[in-house]
């Protein structure tokens, strides 16, 4: 029972190997697949982007705090508040209108962010 069975699945897989194209068909349908790709215009190198931010450094002599301000083209992007004691938070301007943001909906709360982890 097993050999005519065998038989007739390999019958069955005769022309489908038959089909099948030689290694120079596919490569001679590979080449004729491939299209020219224009050449892309310059990228500005990040210099030439945007300017790097200007930081302005505030120490505030009751606490020892330092504050850097990061301004792009004169506008708040970020703040970084380094306490005396303890790990520095950041305040970020998330939307762009040079003020810091706070949640809607939760008072004058300003959101704090935190670093967890950091790579170089």
């Amino acid at each position: 029972m097993r050999r005519p069975l065998i038989a007739f699945s390999l019958l069955l897989a005769l022309p489908t190997l038959a089909q099948q194209s030689t290694p120079r068909e596919l490569l001679a349908q590979e080449r004729d697949a491939v299209k020219e790709v224009p050449i892309p215009e310059k990228i500005p190198a990040p210099a030439e982007r945007e300017p790097p931010p200007a930081v302005r450094i505030l120490v505030d002599e009751r606490t020892g705090d330092r504050i850097e301000e990061y301004r792009v083209n004169g506008r708040l992007h970020m703040v970084k508040v380094t306490p005396r004691r303890g790990p520095p938070y950041y305040l970020l301007d998330t939307n762009g209108d040079g003020r810091l943001d706070s949640k809607d909906g939760e008072g004058p709360v300003r959101p704090v962010y935190w670093v967890v982890y950091q790579w170089d």
